[in-house]
């Protein structure tokens, strides 16, 4: 697949885990081709469940045209809301 453009060397970035942090979003390439990392933080807030907040950050991947797939992961820390 490397012929055609397709990688499986993902892009990585480690980080020490505060306990300030309250979500961690995983996101395939459609969505941060389309998107920095701060629009899809402006989307996680404490009143949604996960799955609302991956739902809202993909469609703002493929609102601001996203060709590419577009999937999101996002896991709360520290909470007792809902998930």
């Amino acid at each position: 697949m490397k012929k055609v453009g397709v990688i499986a060397k993902p892009f990585i970035k480690k980080h020490t885990l505060r306990s300030t942090d309250k979500f961690l979003v995983i996101a395939s390439d459609g969505v941060w081709d389309s998107m920095e990392d701060q629009d899809a933080i402006n989307y996680c807030r404490e009143d949604q469940s996960t799955k609302d907040i991956a739902q809202a950050i993909v469609k703002g991947a493929l609102d601001k045209g996203s060709k590419d797939n577009t999937s999101c992961l996002v896991i709360r820390f520290n909470s007792t809301g809902p998930f």
